[in-house]
């Protein structure tokens, strides 16, 4: 009998660990898409003309969407598809090298923007190319709000 409970006591201590994982994932990944959205704010009001142009702002914003991308191409585990409110629909997973090539996409075209962008005609010729990979994205992988 005391074998038992001491499987039983393991198993549940266990199956706690995997799902604080769970949740320590998809904690980061929505803390990677936040900054994803703080590096886009501020180029956005520029494109919108709400902000003036300021090129340190742009640099360190590709430079955000480049290390972003990176790791957040990591956190989507398959041990963390629910839980803490995720957003992700289960097509990434299904679709998981098309998930993590479209976070390739980004930091590349973050890395290209930045080489591109000089002053503000460039700026707004080549920020349109790095944004357009998020909707992509969203568009197939996250739920509608």
């Amino acid at each position: 009998m005391l074998r038992i409970i001491a499987a039983a006591a393991a198993i549940a201590v266990g199956a706690t660990a995997v799902y604080a994982q769970n949740l320590d994932a998809i904690k980061a990944r929505k803390e990677s898409m936040k900054a994803l959205s703080a590096a886009a704010k501020g180029p956005g009001g520029m494109m919108k003309g709400e902000v003036p142009f300021a090129l340190p702002t742009i640099q360190a914003s590709l430079k955000a969407f480049q290390e972003q991308a990176a790791k957040s191409k990591g956190l989507f585990l398959d041990n963390a598809k629910t839980g803490g409110d995720t957003e992700a629909l289960p097509a990434i997973w299904e679709k998981k090298a098309d998930c993590v090539g479209k976070f390739d996409k980004l930091a590349a075209a973050a890395k290209a923007a930045e080489t591109a962008i000089k002053d503000e005609a460039s700026f707004k010729a080549e920020f349109g190319k790095v944004m357009s990979n998020c909707g992509s994205c969203h568009k197939e992988y996250r739920k509608a709000k």
